[in-house]
C-alpha cells in the first residue's frame, strides 16, 4: 500500500496572491511545510498538486529544487486534480494537505493515518466546525491545520456527484463527507494527547497578509532551535503573545 501526501497549492489567489511561496527565513512558506510533512513516518511520496496554469510554474520549480514530485492538473476541479495525480503515482492512500495550512505536523499527519488504517475508513479527518457534525459533541480541532485521509477509490467516486465539482465554496471532499452514507468516514477528534488543540475558533490558515504576517513569526521564533517544531509549542507562544490572536481570521 502506497500513502501519498498531496499539497494542494495554487498562486493566484485573489485575496493574497503567490501565498505558497511567499518567503520565510529565505525560503518559500510551502518548502518549510515540505519539510514538517516530510518528517512523517507513514507517507512514502510528497507532491505538490497544482495546476497547469503558467501561473503555478514557480510551485513547480519549488518541487524540483525539493527532489519531491509535483503533478499539474486542473485549476477548478481540485478533486480531478487529486485523484488523477494519486493514480499516476500509484498511490492507494491519499492524504490531503492544503498549502496554506503550513504549521500542519508529520506526527498529527501520522496519527490520522494511523487511526484511518485502524478504523477501515474510506475517509478519517481531523474534524473541525468546517464539517456538518461539528454541532454534536466532538472535540473539534482549531482550522488551519486539516489532514484529510481517503482511500483512491473515495477518490474515484468524485465524478458521481456533478454538482461539487468546482464548488470552491463546498470544498473538494465535501462529497465524501456530505454522504455518510455511501461512504464510512471517521472523524479524529482533538482530545487525549491533542486535546490541547481543542480550541475551535482558532484559526492557523493563510488567507490574508496578516495570517502570514502570523505563521512568519511563528517559524522566525522556533524553526532553529526544531525545524519541525511541535504544535504544543505553537500554542504555548499564542497564550505567551497574545497579539497573534489578532493576526487569525480576515482581514
Amino acid at each position: 500500500m502506497t500513502t501519498g501526501a498531496f499539497i494542494i497549492a495554487r498562486l493566484s489567489s485573489k485575496r493574497l496572491p503567490k501565498k505558497n511561496i511567499l518567503p520565510i527565513l529565505g525560503k518559500p512558506m510551502i518548502e518549510l511545510m515540505v519539510e514538517r510533512v516530510k518528517a512523517s513516518k507513514f507517507i512514502d511520496k510528497i507532491i505538490i498538486a497544482t495546476s497547469t496554469d503558467s501561473t503555478d510554474d514557480p510551485l513547480e520549480e519549488v518541487a524540483n529544487k525539493l527532489g519531491i514530485e509535483c503533478y499539474r492538473g486542473s485549476l477548478n476541479n481540485i478533486m480531478e486534480r487529486v485523484y488523477n495525480a494519486a493514480k499516476y503515482y500509484n498511490c492507494d492512500n491519499i492524504v490531503e494537505l492544503l498549502g496554506d495550512n503550513p504549521l500542519v505536523h508529520s506526527e498529527l499527519i501520522d496519527d490520522v493515518i494511523s487511526f484511518y488504517i485502524n478504523g477501515k475508513y474510506d475517509y478519517a479527518a481531523t474534524v473541525t466546525k468546517e464539517y456538518p457534525v461539528s454541532d454534536k459533541k466532538f472535540c473539534l480541532f482549531s482550522v488551519g491545520v486539516r489532514v484529510q485521509v481517503y482511500s483512491i477509490d473515495a477518490a474515484r467516486r468524485y465524478s458521481e456527484y456533478l454538482e461539487y465539482m468546482g464548488n470552491d465554496v463546498k470544498g473538494s471532499t465535501a462529497y465524501i463527507f456530505e454522504h455518510p452514507e455511501a461512504f464510512k468516514i471517521g472523524y479524529f477528534e482533538a482530545k487525549d494527547k491533542w486535546g490541547f488543540m481543542n480550541r475551535p475558533d482558532l484559526t492557523f490558515a493563510v488567507n490574508y497578509r496578516k495570517n502570514f504576517n502570523m505563521i512568519r513569526i511563528i517559524f522566525e521564533k522556533n524553526y532553529d532551535e526544531d525545524r519541525n517544531f511541535s504544535l504544543k509549542k505553537v500554542y504555548e507562544q499564542l497564550d505567551r503573545e497574545k497579539y497573534l490572536y489578532l493576526l487569525m481570521g480576515s482581514e
